[in-house]
This record gives structure tokens, C-alpha cells and sequence, in this order.
């Protein structure tokens, strides 16, 4: 009977994570392949900045609520040649999708965007909600 080694049963079970992560939408950044967002607040307003580097504009869906941002992206390219006789025709196709949570509920009417050199910048005035009084009976 063959024995694996301990090495390759952690590299087995490395792979079977990233899967699953990547399933689920998530990975580590060194494998990273979705779009990386950086989020900060700035003069009361939530501010989403996300990488999508070769997307046009047109090709960007972006849907917000109160409580999270979900925005998708899909794009192609086929390069080729007018000869017949090629020995190489590539052709790209990425998919984009993340969803992220706003750090405080905002308000959706005032959600506002840009893209501009492949980023994305999405930008959201907070609600000011303080809560509710609750009397104890």
C-alpha cells in the first residue's frame, strides 16, 4: 500500500479549501481573483471603491438597499488575425460579483457612482438613526 506523505495530504486539503472558497466568494489575497473594495467613511458619507480593471462602464451592474452594495461585472475580448492560417486565437472572459456589506445603514436615494480608469467608486450618505426608546412594562 502506497503512503502519502504528509505534504501532499495538506496540499490536497489546501486546494479543497480554496474551492470551496471560491464557491462561497471568498479568498485569501494571495489567491485572489474577485474584486478587491476598500471602504471608508469620509465627510459622513460611505465611500466603496472596487478594482475593475479592462471593464467598460456598460458592462457594470450595480444594485444598492440600505443595508449592502452587490455589484457585477462581465466582460470578453477575442483577439484574432485575418489570416487563415492562425496558429493562435485567444479569447478572455471574466466574471465579476461581490456583495458588501455598508460598515452603517445608508441612505439608498443618495447612493451615487463613478467609474474612472477601472475603479469603481461608489459613494453613500449615512442615516442617522439613533434607535428607539423601548419602555419596559
Amino acid at each position: 500500500m502506497r503512503r502519502m506523505r504528509r505534504d501532499s495530504i495538506d496540499d490536497m486539503f489546501d486546494r479543497m479549501q480554496n474551492l470551496f472558497d471560491e464557491f462561497q466568494g471568498k479568498a485569501d489575497l494571495k489567491g485572489f481573483r474577485g474584486m478587491p473594495v476598500d471602504i471608508h467613511e469620509e465627510d459622513g458619507k460611505i465611500v466603496v471603491k472596487a478594482d475593475l480593471p479592462g471593464i467598460s462602464k456598460e458592462d457594470i451592474n450595480l444594485k444598492a438597499d440600505k443595508n449592502k452594495i452587490d455589484v457585477s461585472a462581465e466582460s470578453s475580448t477575442a483577439i484574432q488575425e485575418e489570416n487563415e492560417k492562425y496558429f493562435t486565437r485567444e479569447r478572455t472572459s471574466r466574471k465579476f460579483h461581490r456583495t458588501v456589506s455598508w460598515p452603517a445603514e445608508i441612505n439608498p436615494e443618495t447612493v451615487t457612482a463613478e467609474y474612472d480608469d477601472g475603479v469603481l467608486t461608489v459613494t453613500a450618505e449615512k442615516t442617522e438613526s439613533e434607535g428607539k426608546d423601548v419602555e419596559i412594562e
